[in-house]
């Protein structure tokens, strides 16, 4: 028969547990392996409504930001006003690991300014014993091998969640408490240096960006005489088309993962293009009960509800023969003698239509862009097409050069959040 600890966990032998293990294989000295069960205290848990006019500070899900890491906003409520989840009590130095969507890592540990305050049962406490430090809990929570675990665990579709029992069934791997305090401060170095590049990193990306946002208002606000402002319901500039709507609009049952027509969505139109990272296709059949909403090359699509004002350009470029939008989206077919597609697409991602956008989109739950609405946008347009094009390809080699600027910053981002799993790995596997 299996031994069992205290908290009725299979006893972890140190030849199964490969206990502080380095890469040689070697047991390193003075390093232990526990279930997180076994170095836990017990944790309290509250319920405010029986103390209805006390007030707390009260810890949400949404409470911690998975960029610091850190309880950025807590709501402060009375007991008579607490949520049904509001009934754990945290202290200070306790860490809270969101067991809802865990592989996000909303990970943070509770400052003095919140002891004795209440956290929602969507977190699970760590409040470790006196053989581990809190902040060497704290940065064993982002391993690899722990996140895979989490990842695996996790159930349920809508909200993958894991429970408190298998979180208390995880290994840590430990030396005593002299090293462990050692290392944290080596990670604590670390990671305050890998913060502080990331930060400069995703500054430098968002400056790129805003470049070329700068750029285009440019183009489109210094205007000359042969430029003139013509509305969007303008029949003889372009034509606006909605999707089918009708009694055929596809069922869930109608997608495949494969198939004759793409029936786009709107995770396939993002601010500066299509993406089909994702997609859903319909059968012929289905494609043939469809009334509107086909594309023809040439035609720009925007999002017009829920994410309003995405836009693509169904350029040759595109790999789909047969593509039809859904009803969150319409397209924009232009008579090609007075306004060129592509003029067109730069032209709606151009400050000159998101400002109308932001003034005219009503609904506040599900907001959204009417025809109706949008037919009175105005934007300017050359009348001559060679000046349409020139300023095409001028917005496009300043867009390959802000790409590429952008490629080089998440490149960066990408090898610092490689050198934190590499230092993590280091740290949990004996080597430092």
């Amino acid at each position: 028969m299996n031994e069992t600890t205290k908290a009725g966990l299979p006893r972890i032998s140190e030849e199964r547990a490969g206990v502080g293990k380095n890469q040689g294989g070697a047991v390193k000295k003075g390093w232990q392996t526990k279930y997180l069960g076994e170095i836990l205290q017990k944790t309290e848990t509250v319920n405010p409504l029986q103390s209805p006019n006390n007030e707390f500070d009260y810890i949400d899900v949404s409470s911690i930001s998975n960029k610091t890491f850190s309880i950025e906003e807590t709501q402060r409520l009375k007991g008579k006003d607490a949520p049904s989840r509001a009934r754990r009590l945290v202290k200070a130095n306790d860490v809270l690991f969101a067991t809802v969507r865990p592989t996000l890592q909303r990970i943070a540990i509770v400052p003095d300014e919140l002891d004795n305050q209440v956290c929602s049962t969507g977190y699970f406490v760590l409040r470790p014993k006196t053989e581990l430090d809190y902040r060497f809990i704290f940065y064993f929570l982002f391993t690899e091998d722990f996140m895979g675990k989490m990842e695996k665990l996790q159930k349920g579709a809508s909200y993958p969640a894991v429970t408190d029992g298998e979180m208390r069934e995880q290994k840590i791997t430990f030396p005593p408490l002299s090293d462990q305090q050692r290392i944290v401060s080596i990670l604590d170095e670390a990671f305050a240096g890998i913060a502080t590049a990331k930060a400069n990193a995703e500054k430098n990306l968002q400056n790129a960006r805003a470049l070329f946002e700068s750029y285009l208002h440019t183009i489109f606000t210094n205007k000359h005489e042969e430029w003139i402002a013509r509305k969007l319901g303008d029949e003889t500039l372009l034509k606006i088309i909605d999707g089918d709507r009708g009694p055929n609009y596809p069922k869930t049952s109608d997608f495949y993962d494969e198939g004759h027509c793409l029936f786009m969505n709107t995770k396939n139109v993002r601010p500066n293009g299509f993406e089909f990272d994702t997609t859903m296709f319909i059968t012929k059949e289905k494609d043939s009960q469809l009334r509107k909403g086909k594309l023809k090359r040439g035609d720009v699509v925007m999002t017009t509800r829920g994410t309003i004002g995405n836009i693509g350009l169904y350029s040759d470029d595109v790999e789909f023969e047969n593509i039809r939008i859904n009803s969150g989206m319409l397209i924009f077919r232009v008579n090609q003698k007075q306004l060129l597609p592509a003029f067109l697409f730069e032209m709606l991602r151009s400050h000159i239509v998101k400002a109308q956008i932001q003034k005219y989109t009503s609904g506040a739950a599900q907001p959204q862009l009417p025809i109706n609405t949008l037919i009175n946008f105005t934007i300017p347009v050359p009348i001559s097409l060679e000046t349409q094009q020139a300023i095409v390809y001028t917005i496009n080699k300043h867009h390959i050069e802000t790409q590429r600027l952008e490629f080089l910053y998440q490149q960066k981002l990408t090898a610092l959040e490689e050198l934190k799993k590499s230092v993590l790995h280091q740290v949990f596997s004996g080597e430092l």
